[in-house]
């Protein structure tokens, strides 16, 4: 095997195209006896991996574009993982495609057909992939994934004001409306949705005895449990976006504790992805005090 073709299966995750495997001098013929002798597996029409490499999530995902074919992008949370900014690989692949291609549908795979601005698409590791800013707000307008924009948020992986940009550049795509919406809330913050989102879980789970926005020791909490001397604050979508409401929520925090109250912080990822785990932690400072 030639070096310039160890070097690509290398830095592509065991994974070629019969279209690849010419260009690099291989013959057809070349490729055929690859696969007879086991050596590749096909896994599509004209796609292969190394029969030794482990078929991992990055595998799947050039694959999935491979199969899709010529102008493929990979988007979504896919892209969002491929990014590194999602904590784990979705089982179901985003990837968006110029129109006009045909074919069927293809399992594991959502295709969507757009023409996309060259802004929006970058190459990563040999492998188109729509921006940070794309993968996050289509993430969340179309995969319901709202906790992964409140996170890339947080960690400053994207911004507001590229996430406005991405979504008035398609304004009549599918899922505009969502978008349009997730991102209003992001920029109010959301924080009375994000309290009314905590009040139904705790009554579902029958948890009782708290106060909504009650003044305490010069304060208002979100949630007040007064007897059990705790409360919880709830922190809306992309609170964090501004530096001097994070500070002013740290500091009226460390005061509270101060006089003897308990807090509890809850992020909007937290109530629309971990409401269980919400109700499970307020529970549990309850029967500790």
């Amino acid at each position: 095997m030639g070096a310039e073709l160890r070097r690509h299966l290398a830095e592509r995750d065991g994974v070629i195209t019969r279209k690849e495997a010419l260009r690099l001098g291989l013959s057809g013929s070349a490729v055929g006896r690859r696969v007879d002798n086991g050596e590749w597996r096909c896994v599509g029409r004209g796609i292969y991996v190394v029969d030794d490499r482990r078929l991992d999530d990055r595998a799947r995902m050039r694959i999935a574009c491979a199969r899709v074919g010529e102008g493929a992008v990979l988007a979504g949370s896919a892209a969002a993982w491929w990014h590194g900014i999602a904590g784990s690989a979705p089982r179901v692949i985003a990837v968006i495609a110029p129109r006009g291609r045909s074919g069927g549908r293809i399992p594991g795979l959502r295709l969507t057909h757009r023409e996309l601005d060259p802004r929006d698409v970058v190459e990563l590791s040999g492998l188109r992939v729509v921006t940070s800013e794309f993968a996050v707000l289509e993430a969340a307008a179309c995969e319901a994934d709202v906790a992964l924009l409140d996170v890339s948020l947080l960690r400053r992986r994207v911004t507001l004001d590229g996430l406005w940009a991405v979504h008035r550049r398609y304004p009549l795509r599918r899922g505009a409306t969502s978008a349009r919406r997730v991102l209003e809330a992001a920029q109010s913050g959301a924080r009375s949705e994000a309290e009314h989102r905590v009040h139904r879980v705790l009554r579902q789970a029958g948890i009782n005895g708290w106060q909504a926005n009650v003044e305490v020791d010069g304060y208002v909490g979100d949630l007040v449990f007064v007897q059990a001397r705790l409360i919880v604050e709830i922190d809306g979508m992309a609170f964090h976006s501004d530096a001097a409401a994070f500070q002013r929520d740290r500091s009226r925090q460390n005061a509270l504790v101060n006089v003897g109250w308990r807090v509890l912080r809850f992020t909007w990822a937290d109530v629309t992805s971990r409401p269980d785990h919400v109700a499970a932690s307020i529970r549990t400072a309850l029967h500790r005090r």
